[in-house]
């Protein structure tokens, strides 16, 4: 009986020691930390003075120093396959968030007062808002696209559950209520400290997603970054064929708007080779949906949304991270196709409702304790169909409808059904045998349905619990208070016993 709990140090679920995965996987784990780590001091050593002074003046910076902590976590209890595509896929991100973090920091007028060449660097910047991809910006091949929250807010809220705490503070101290989403509470309160980079850049993208409390802060960061700024606006019920020609216009105007800042040219040819690229990543992303429909499920785990979040967000488009997706579909079919399945799996599990930032690697903890695979969920379905290259009008046309399924916005906005209908389709199609439905106590618009899904689960009779969760805020609900509700669900309704009873109860209050 395996004993994963044995090997935390109390209080802060940080290891004593590395997990024995068996000699093959242990090695092969252990030097992919080891080149994580060379990525990382490469990366500190190219920049030193820059990379210190951004430690020291950055609250949230310093949270990137537990990186290597954090991946051990997003791959606890892994082997084969499974292991060597989520190594894979972090290191891949870990490459791609540095040297997005070097061209913020050189450009950073907060590191490099008054500096000419800060000055210059910035203006080769496009600024946009976390849950715009990228994508769009291509066309500008002579400017480098950064998602403005995304390396201040959204990554450092998985790395270190109290990470968002003093800025949400910050946030209710200058008056947003308490009952706010965390997300925007915690991107309003980073504008309020003076904590983003302050970048010369020419222009700065904000958007209406993913919801009414984006909107409200997006006006706060707007007056906080003080740049000219054009608001995207992205249709709420993306569904409908009749708002897909307004949301076209809205991002031709919004590229004139990015022309006349710049100065360039946007390029098509550009985009379309961008675009292509991003299609096969998209592929690449079905495939493991299809092969995680099989019995033999090899891309699952807390690993696999976050980077399909991050390469969806950030990295579409890249040339390194499809040469990753290829990569590693190789390695995931290869052992499919061997019929091995190195892992203990009870329960197929769809995990449903936006997942907590402040518990990235809750998946693993039901893997490793209750034996829960999460063969689908639903942060990991955006970005599900194929750009049409054939025409400037049908590219546009994808990015825009490419862009109205963001991030957690896909599933939480365009009426009830693109949350409720969707649910019991992915439960068929993954032949999932219960559903992990996260409450996020602080989103207004799900959680006016709850009922529905607990009807809807009763008449089908699939076994359904809920897990109340506050996204970024450990402070209201604790990662202990969600894995109680997962113990007693298992232990009242589904009559189990652990796989490892030392995971059942352990104090990780500490933990990063």
């Amino acid at each position: 009986m395996a004993k994963q709990g044995k090997k935390y140090k109390d209080k802060t679920g940080i290891y004593k020691h590395r997990e024995w995965r068996g000699f093959t996987d242990t090695i092969y784990d252990y030097f992919q930390w080891l080149k994580l780590w060379r990525i990382l001091i490469c990366w500190a050593l190219r920049h030193p003075i820059q990379n210190v002074k951004a430690i020291f003046r950055y609250r949230w910076m310093f949270h990137y120093l537990t990186v290597p902590s954090f991946f051990d976590r997003m791959m606890e209890g892994m082997r084969g396959a499974a292991l060597r595509g989520a190594r894979n896929n972090m290191n891949t991100l870990a490459i791609e968030v540095t040297e997005m973090l070097t061209d913020i920091f050189t450009a950073d007028l907060h590191l490099h007062p008054d500096s000419e060449k800060a000055m210059k660097h910035g203006q080769k910047i496009i600024l946009l808002d976390e849950l715009i991809p990228v994508l769009l910006t291509k066309g500008f091949k002579d400017h480098k696209p950064i998602l403005q929250q995304e390396f201040a807010a959204y990554l450092p809220s998985l790395i270190n559950q109290y990470s968002t705490v003093h800025y949400i503070e910050q946030s209710e101290s200058y008056g947003l209520p308490a009952d706010v989403c965390p997300l925007p509470s915690l991107e309003a309160g980073i504008a309020i400290e003076d904590d983003y980079p302050v970048i010369n850049s020419p222009c700065f993208i904000s958007c209406n997603m993913p919801c009414d409390g984006s909107i409200m802060t997006s006006a706060l960061q707007d007056r906080r970054i003080g740049l000219p700024s054009y608001a995207l606006n992205v249709p709420l019920r993306w569904k409908r064929e009749n708002v897909q020609e307004y949301a076209a216009a809205e991002y031709m105007e919004c590229i004139k708007f990015i022309e006349e800042k710049t100065g360039a040219s946007y390029d098509w040819d550009a985009l379309k080779e961008a675009v292509e690229i991003y299609n096969k990543q998209t592929r690449c992303k079905m495939e493991k949906w299809e092969m995680n429909m099989t019995d033999l499920s090899p891309h699952t785990g807390s690993s696999a949304w976050l980077y399909r979040i991050f390469e969806y967000q950030a990295a579409c488009g890249s040339k390194r991270a499809l040469k990753n997706d290829i990569k590693v579909n190789k390695v995931l079919s290869k052992q499919v196709a061997a019929g091995k399945f190195p892992k203990n799996v009870r329960h197929r599990a769809i995990i449903w409702n936006t997942p907590a930032n402040m518990y990235a690697n809750f998946n693993m903890w039901l893997l490793n304790c209750w034996g829960i695979d999460s063969v689908a969920e639903m942060i990991d379905f955006q970005g599900s169909e194929i750009i049409d290259t054939s025409s400037r009008e049908s590219m546009l046309a994808g990015i825009a409808k490419m862009a109205q399924g963001s991030t957690m916005r896909v599933h939480t906005k365009g009426g009830y059904h693109v949350i409720y209908d969707d649910l019991w389709l992915k439960y068929e199609q993954f032949n999932a045998d219960m559903i992990i439905m996260f409450e996020q106590i602080s989103c207004k618009g799900v959680g006016a349905i709850n009922g529905l899904f607990e009807e809807e689960a009763r008449r089908r009779g699939i076994k359904f619990v809920w897990v109340p969760q506050d996204l970024m805020d450990p402070t209201t609900i604790s990662r202990r208070s969600m894995r109680d509700r997962i113990n007693s669900f298992m232990d009242t309704v589904m009559k189990e016993k652990p796989l490892d009873p030392t995971l059942v109860d352990f104090d990780d209050s500490e933990s990063w």
